[in-house]
């Protein structure tokens, strides 16, 4: 394929797109990108389009290889291509697990044999595809989070994280959830940890990873999940991924800590929150009127 990992599980999710397709062993499945001596040109991996533009190419090759799999098998065979199936890279005739059968392993060398096939048969085990999915594949996500302030010490303390997300039909859970879970911990950098500062010639004091701080396992909380699947209009039904959980993130802790300090008259519009600028900002503090006041 010509897509390129940055660490968003490719080479799982779309040989599990084919290998499904297909009908075969997901081992059976070798994946190769980003290489254009052996693949084709693609655009830059990017707007969480992944598994919509390369799933969509790789269950249309699929199904097409698939085709072209059973049509050897059914001359092998001597049966008609429509009543046989393929599972587990074995074709067979459709509800006869017993009966003849063929390996994906000798349809693929029958299928570049000339002498193993009738003389009008076509020749050749490639098939190449390209998708253009639709201009929009809306993705949603929705996160809620409840903190705790230490008004002596500005520490933040995540009591609980949830997330719904919707990125339409999940190929693998365990990476959509994976690249959900990054996101958060991106956002729990962005907001409480991650920030450059600079003296005032203009020039970085934060150069080494005592001065930049990033957040650990310590201060990941258990995120919990509900998943929702609305199908997309792509092929498998996919949709974009990357974004649900970066975006959400960073806006539900603010919020979350916003509303615990509001209280204090609190007003919070920048980040990092690092306990010392949220002790800070209660010290600058204004109380919010009471009723009797006004």
């Amino acid at each position: 394929m010509g897509t390129g990992s940055h660490g968003q599980s490719i080479a799982t999710t779309m040989s599990q797109i084919v290998a499904d397709e297909m009908g075969v062993n997901f081992e059976d499945v070798h994946f190769f990108q980003g290489d254009t001596d052996a693949t084709p040109y693609g655009p830059i991996t990017g707007g969480s389009k992944t598994a919509g533009v390369a799933g969509g190419a790789a269950h249309e090759a699929g199904a097409a290889m698939r085709e072209r799999v059973l049509a050897v098998a059914g001359q092998l065979l001597e049966i008609d291509p429509g009543d046989l199936e393929m599972a587990g890279s074995i074709a067979r005739i459709k509800g006869d697990p017993e009966g003849k059968s063929v390996t994906l392993a000798q349809i693929a060398a029958a299928g570049i044999n000339p002498g193993a096939l009738p003389s009008d048969a076509e020749l050749g085990m490639e098939v190449s595809k390209r998708y253009k999915a639709p201009q929009y594949m809306f993705s949603n996500a929705c996160h809620a989070v409840t903190v705790e302030v230490d008004q002596d010490t500005g520490m933040v303390k995540i009591l609980r994280y949830v997330i719904s997300e919707d990125c339409g039909v999940m190929i693998n859970p365990n990476v959509v959830e994976g690249q959900t879970a990054g996101g958060v911990v991106q956002g729990i950098g962005g907001v409480f940890y991650e920030h450059f500062r600079y003296d005032d010639a203009g020039n970085p004091t934060t150069t080494t990873f005592m001065d930049y701080l990033l957040p650990t396992v310590s201060e990941v909380p258990i995120l919990e999940y509900g998943h929702v699947v609305t199908p997309g209009l792509t092929p498998g039904g996919h949709k974009g991924l990357g974004e649900g959980g970066a975006i959400a993130s960073p806006a539900a802790l603010v919020n979350a800590v916003r509303d615990a300090l509001a209280p204090l008259g609190v007003s919070i519009n920048s980040q990092p929150l690092s306990p010392d600028r949220i002790l800070e900002l209660i010290e600058q503090a204004q109380p919010p009127a009471s009723s009797a006041d006004r």
